[in-house]
Protein backbone atom coordinates (compact mmCIF):
# COMPACT_ATOMS: atom_id res chain seq x y z
CA UNK A 1 0.00 0.00 0.00
CA UNK A 2 1.02 3.56 -0.50
CA UNK A 3 1.57 6.35 2.00
CA UNK A 4 -2.14 6.88 2.72
CA UNK A 5 -3.74 3.51 3.52
CA UNK A 6 -7.20 5.09 3.95
CA UNK A 7 -7.22 6.17 0.29
CA UNK A 8 -6.12 2.68 -0.73
CA UNK A 9 -8.84 1.00 1.32
CA UNK A 10 -11.49 3.34 -0.10
CA UNK A 11 -10.30 2.66 -3.65
CA UNK A 12 -10.27 -1.11 -3.14
CA UNK A 13 -13.72 -1.13 -1.54
CA UNK A 14 -15.19 0.52 -4.64
CA UNK A 15 -13.61 -2.11 -6.93
CA UNK A 16 -15.22 -5.22 -5.47
CA UNK A 17 -18.60 -6.46 -4.44
CA UNK A 18 -19.02 -6.70 -0.68
CA UNK A 19 -19.12 -10.05 1.10
CA UNK A 20 -22.35 -10.99 2.81
CA UNK A 21 -22.38 -10.80 6.60
CA UNK A 22 -22.27 -14.62 6.74
CA UNK A 23 -19.28 -14.71 4.38
CA UNK A 24 -17.51 -12.09 6.50
CA UNK A 25 -18.13 -14.10 9.67
CA UNK A 26 -16.88 -17.29 8.04
CA UNK A 27 -13.74 -15.55 6.77
CA UNK A 28 -12.96 -14.34 10.29
CA UNK A 29 -13.64 -17.83 11.69
CA UNK A 30 -11.20 -19.34 9.18
CA UNK A 31 -8.51 -16.81 10.11
CA UNK A 32 -9.04 -17.32 13.83
CA UNK A 33 -9.10 -21.08 13.32
CA UNK A 34 -5.50 -20.84 12.18
CA UNK A 35 -4.59 -19.22 15.50
CA UNK A 36 -5.90 -22.02 17.72
CA UNK A 37 -3.71 -24.88 18.86
CA UNK A 38 -4.76 -28.56 18.93
CA UNK A 39 -6.11 -28.39 22.48
CA UNK A 40 -8.28 -25.38 21.63
CA UNK A 41 -5.97 -22.85 23.29
CA UNK A 42 -5.43 -19.62 21.37
CA UNK A 43 -1.77 -19.22 20.40
CA UNK A 44 0.16 -16.32 21.90
CA UNK A 45 1.44 -15.41 18.43
CA UNK A 46 0.59 -16.65 14.97
CA UNK A 47 2.03 -15.96 11.56
CA UNK A 48 -0.58 -16.11 8.82
CA UNK A 49 -0.11 -16.23 5.10
CA UNK A 50 -3.19 -14.82 3.42
CA UNK A 51 -4.08 -14.42 -0.23
CA UNK A 52 -4.52 -11.11 -1.95
CA UNK A 53 -8.26 -11.76 -2.14
CA UNK A 54 -8.46 -12.35 1.62
CA UNK A 55 -6.55 -9.12 2.21
CA UNK A 56 -9.01 -7.26 -0.03
CA UNK A 57 -11.92 -8.86 1.84
CA UNK A 58 -10.43 -7.72 5.15
CA UNK A 59 -10.07 -4.19 3.81
CA UNK A 60 -13.69 -4.27 2.68
CA UNK A 61 -14.77 -5.55 6.10
CA UNK A 62 -12.80 -2.81 7.86
CA UNK A 63 -14.44 -0.16 5.67
CA UNK A 64 -17.87 -1.65 6.31
CA UNK A 65 -17.34 -1.64 10.08
CA UNK A 66 -15.99 1.91 9.91
CA UNK A 67 -19.18 3.06 8.16
CA UNK A 68 -21.38 1.20 10.66
CA UNK A 69 -19.51 2.68 13.63
CA UNK A 70 -21.19 6.04 13.00
CA UNK A 71 -24.60 4.60 13.84
CA UNK A 72 -23.54 2.30 16.66
CA UNK A 73 -26.00 2.51 19.53
CA UNK A 74 -28.73 4.28 17.57
CA UNK A 75 -30.88 1.16 16.90
CA UNK A 76 -30.89 0.35 20.63
CA UNK A 77 -32.17 3.82 21.42
CA UNK A 78 -34.94 3.53 18.85
CA UNK A 79 -36.07 0.16 20.19
CA UNK A 80 -36.06 1.32 23.81
CA UNK A 81 -38.14 4.41 23.02
CA UNK A 82 -41.12 2.32 21.90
Amino acid sequence: MRANPQQDTDRMAKCQSPLSMLDQAEMIDRLVGRCVMRGGVVADETLLVITGQTAENLISLANHLRRLSHVQGRPDGMVKSR
